[in-house]
This record gives structure tokens, sequence and C-alpha cells, in this order.
């Protein structure tokens, strides 16, 4: 792991030996080229955010849990300076947040990077959708 990233790791209270945030800064979809709609760049019914779905309910089929500690993950990560860490908080908490990481996403909607503001509103509005769902 580069050593800034460690630093700001440390910074936010995470442990960079921790599997969950190995996972988290190492593994897709979630990242620089993460989507959240079919594009033309991916095989055809692709959605990055659908996979990551799947990809974080496999894991909490083999690990119970695992949706708690990357949960937790996310919102240490979601007060990161770097951009990259900050954007893979916001594109993992639509699948793991609730109301809480909601409200910060909501703040980052006006974030002074426009593809970080982007992300939040993609990602509030998927949590949105995904909350309003499990309630009814």
């Amino acid at each position: 792991m580069q050593n800034k990233l460690a630093t700001e790791i440390h910074r936010l209270g995470g442990d960079v030996g921790d599997l969950v945030w190995q996972w988290f800064v190492r593994n897709g979809p979630h990242g620089p080229s993460f989507t959240w709609r079919q594009t033309r760049k991916e095989p055809p019914g692709y959605v990055g955010v659908e996979h990551l779905e799947s990809i974080i309910a496999d894991h909490e089929e083999h690990d119970p849990g695992f949706r708690d500690r990357v949960k937790s993950v996310v919102q240490k990560a979601l007060s990161s300076y770097d951009m990259n860490l900050l954007r893979r908080a916001i594109q993992v908490a639509a699948v793991v947040g609730d109301q809480t990481e909601l409200q910060r996403l909501s703040e980052l909607t006006r974030h002074e990077s426009e593809k970080v503001a982007a992300d939040a509103r993609a990602s509030a509005f998927y949590l949105r959708r995904r909350l309003s769902a499990h309630c009814e």
C-alpha cells in the first residue's frame, strides 16, 4: 500500500493491515472506473454498482459481519482528504449505507471536485432507492 495512502488511513483511524481496509483500497469494482449505469466501455448489461452489491453479498455469505465491517470503513473514509479513497467510500456507501451515510452523501454533493460531487449524487440516489425498498 502506498505510504501516502497508508498515512491517510491511519489519520482516519483505520488499520492498513485490516483485510477489510485492504479489500476496500485494492479490490473493485469500486474505484476510478466505477459505473453507476450501463456504459459502452463495459460489457452489455454490466453495471458496477450492481456488481459491487453482488460482491458484498457474496463476502457476507462466507464471512458474516463483512457488510458491517465495510460500513465501518466507509464511515471513516467518507471524511478522507484523498479523492480516490473518498470516491470509493461514496460508491460503497450506496450498497452498505443507511440514513447516516445518506446525510454525509448529501453534504458531498456540493464538494469542490465535480467527480466527488457526481459520485455523491449518484450514490445518494441509489441509497435512497435501496432504503425505501427495504421499508416497503
